[in-house]
């Protein structure tokens, strides 16, 4: 059975999307500040994928295969990029399978270019915790704000 989709903020009987409206929520308000209440809803073993090719030459690109290798990645991302905002428009879940669906804003600390794409994650959780994580976004814009294209 699939859940009806739910606007952030609302109650929602998807655990899941409950514990990722929280996150997400905190995550825009501390503009990206809050990475280690996500990193706690990862299990050890994560597989954390981004849109971008692992031949980008940034932290961000290609897969991550624990936990601490998405440390890693958030620790470059508060490194690399400044959050401008963070808005989530919905969540569609399907039993431990929730996809967020909203849009982003980043500017790059290196070269100043600012990224403001749609954004889509797709989570998989397994007993509470997010063993699969994908994220999309525009990622031609990224390549161009950090001069790889």
């Amino acid at each position: 059975m699939t859940d009806a989709p739910a606007q952030p903020g609302s109650a929602h009987r998807n655990a899941n999307v409950t514990a990722l409206d929280r996150a997400y929520a905190r995550w825009s308000e501390t503009k990206g500040g809050c990475a280690d209440e996500v990193l706690a809803l990862f299990d050890d073993r994560v597989e954390m994928r981004s849109i971008l090719a692992a031949e980008l030459p940034s932290e961000l690109a290609g897969a991550h295969a624990s936990k601490e290798q998405a440390a890693d990645y958030f620790a470059a991302l508060a490194r690399d990029w400044e959050m401008l905002y963070f808005d989530v428009y919905q969540f569609i879940a399907d039993g431990d399978d929730v996809v967020m669906v909203g849009r982003c804003a980043w500017r790059s600390r290196a070269t100043g270019a600012e990224v403001d794409t749609p954004k889509v994650d797709i989570w998989h959780f397994e007993n509470g915790r997010a063993t699969r994580f994908m994220e999309m976004f525009d990622s031609l814009a990224f390549a161009r704000a950090v001069g790889a294209v």
